[in-house]
């Protein structure tokens, strides 16, 4: 990227291992990763976000990847209930209900799905949030998320870096045993914690980068992803956060969705990213309401593109978008 006098540009190696049309993605960790994961999801590529629901903390993200590996079901015991919900501590709120059996069923369901696209996934991109974790006292372990239970049912305290690392090396080595083509990406993410306060949140954000830094030396295949230092090092502005001043707004996540699409898709995954954001821009152009021949034609120009994208990229997702368009067609026909 070209020198820019009035900032500071965070400059990326290029990777040696660059995403193409059909690799899979599996995203899971904080919401940061749920962002781009999600611009990788809505660009048609093979990907998977969260399937246990926005996670912060390294002990929860290898707690939820090692499950994924084992397809490890869970049952009714494993369950809590508060406020008349049935929650899972390794899982994010949306997994929770009013009925039991069905917070089980969605929970196995995701599993059992996740368990699948890791078998065939070539890229797992994990996003830390904190280094800051919740113990359950009673069951003696790390918490995904505490879901509002009152906090002298838990230990918080600050993982050292060396505890992310020793946890982290062994779930990599396993991975690597259960999907020998899985690479990783690591990010930090630039969401501000500020419950730990400023000077908690940058010693919380320290030891993740000291953690990563040693895994990506440890593995080949194992790199970084510096999306906590274009936010604050390139932006490096207010108005780059929502109204709290505390998460990347759209305009941040975008910026670093391109800089990401940038070095980690491969020339030909970025051809494809433009032949796809005009089909995508075609599925948000509304009519004004009238059958006319130039939206017919419009349409069936649109679906004659896609025909020929799939001929282009045989991996290419685009099955759900050829039969919106054909129903679109269809009922300007009638």
């Amino acid at each position: 990227m070209a020198k820019d006098p009035f900032r500071t540009i965070v400059q990326i190696e290029k990777s040696a291992d660059l995403i193409s049309v059909d690799s899979g993605m599996l995203f899971i960790g904080s919401c940061f990763a749920g962002n781009i994961g999600q611009k990788m999801a809505d660009a048609r590529f093979f990907t998977m976000v969260n399937p246990y629901g926005v996670l912060y903390n390294p002990l929860s993200v290898a707690g939820a990847i090692e499950a994924i590996m084992e397809n490890r079901m869970v049952t009714a015991d494993d369950l809590v209930e508060r406020d008349g919900l049935w929650h899972s501590f390794m899982h994010h709120g949306r997994f929770s209900h009013p009925d039991l059996t069905t917070a089980v069923t969605r929970i196995n369901q995701s599993t059992e799905e996740a368990h699948r696209f890791l078998q065939q996934a070539e890229y797992v991109m994990v996003t830390f949030g904190t280094a800051y974790v919740y113990e359950h006292k009673l069951e003696q372990r790390v918490v995904a998320n505490c879901h509002k239970f009152p906090d002298f049912d838990f230990n918080r305290y600050l993982l050292e870096p060396e505890e992310i690392i020793e946890v982290w090396k062994d779930l990599i080595v396993r991975l690597r045993v259960f999907n020998p083509a899985i690479k990783i990406f690591f990010t930090v993410s630039p969401v501000r914690h500020w419950k730990d306060g400023a000077h908690g949140n940058q010693v919380s954000k320290s030891v993740l980068f000291l953690a990563v830094d040693k895994l990506v030396h440890l593995f080949e295949k194992v790199s970084y992803f510096p999306a906590y230092e274009i936010v604050m090092d390139e932006l490096r502005d207010y108005r780059f956060f929502d109204a709290a001043m505390m998460h990347p707004n759209e305009v941040a996540v975008d910026y670093v969705w391109q800089r990401f699409s940038q070095s980690r898709l491969s020339p030909e995954a970025q051809n494809y990213l433009q032949e796809v954001s005009k089909i995508v821009r075609a599925r948000l152009h509304r009519p004004s309401g009238y059958p006319t021949a130039s939206y017919q034609g419009f349409v069936q120009k649109t679906l004659e593109h896609l025909f020929e994208l799939s001929r282009r990229y045989p991996a290419a997702r685009l099955e759900d978008d050829k039969k919106w368009f054909q129903n679109i067609l269809d009922q300007l026909m009638d």
